[in-house]
């Protein structure tokens, strides 16, 4: 069976170090991401953050499909053409400049993409849309999508319902539970995206892409669910089976090169 390849990004943070240079660059990803694509089949393939653009596009070659994982930071305001509020956090502009020019690429190729939590917001600006830069002062009577002490708590919980959509014939209607860490969500969406899925209180929990072979993003953690049993793990499951699935389809009618089970 085709053990397709799924890249997935890291994030970028930087490190103090006692001699020249002070501060480095340094990449990370939570193992969930590695396990969830392990589980459902796929190969996971960590990928850097690549300055120019050129380098960024030619990592599509090697993959059949796209994860934007989660980020600690939010997306620069001027990217979609909207002033910073002050309660918009501080960006990360290697790494944003890097996810958008791969989620293009990827759109332009129509690599399978999943765009998790900040990576369904990369999806969503990549495409020309913006973001509400900050839920609890821009929504009226907002859930809590983002724990009041994160010391204490990586995740609040909450329920979404999924609309008429790929995500919908994936995981069904809903009600779901799903881990929430995030104070920014979609606004407008991008061009050729539909919601897919929102929670009671409106905010947009994912979206989609109406022409493409298979975009989604959603607003929640389905790796973690999925790899730790969090909330209705079983449909994060379905989540990257359906994503693996959409992989080996992709290597299949492309023939790009591929791993196999022995």
């Amino acid at each position: 069976m085709i053990r397709p390849r799924i890249g997935i990004t890291c994030n970028l943070t930087k490190r103090r170090f006692p001699e020249e240079p002070f501060e480095r660059d340094r990449h990370s990803l939570m193992d969930a991401y590695v396990h969830a694509i392990s589980k459902a089949g796929g190969v996971p393939i960590l990928l850097p953050s690549m300055e120019e653009e050129k380098d960024a596009l030619s990592l599509i070659e090697v993959m059949d499909a796209l994860v934007i994982s989660g980020g600690g930071h939010d997306i620069d305001p001027e990217i979609f053409g909207e002033m910073r509020r002050p309660e918009c956090g501080p960006p990360n502009a290697k790494r944003a400049g890097f996810e958008l020019s791969i989620c293009r690429g990827a759109l332009s190729r129509d690599l399978p993409v999943l765009g998790i939590c900040g990576g369904m917001q990369v999806l969503n600006v990549a495409a020309g849309g913006t973001l509400v830069q900050d839920i609890a002062t821009q929504i009226d009577n907002p859930l809590v999508h983002l724990p009041e002490d994160t010391e204490k708590d990586t995740y609040t919980f909450h329920s979404i319902e999924a609309l008429s959509s790929n995500l919908e014939a994936t995981i069904g209607s809903g009600p779901h539970t799903v881990n929430s860490h995030h104070h920014q969500s979609v606004k407008d969406l991008g061009a050729g995206m539909r919601v897919a899925a929102k929670g009671a209180d409106g905010v947009v929990e994912a979206i989609e892409c109406v022409s493409c072979r298979f975009v989604l993003g959603v607003q929640w953690h389905p790796e973690s669910m999925a790899a730790y049993g969090y909330g209705d793990s079983a449909t994060s499951e379905h989540i990257f089976a359906r994503l693996i699935g959409e992989a080996r389809d992709f290597a299949t009618d492309t023939g790009t090169r591929r791993f196999e089970l022995a």
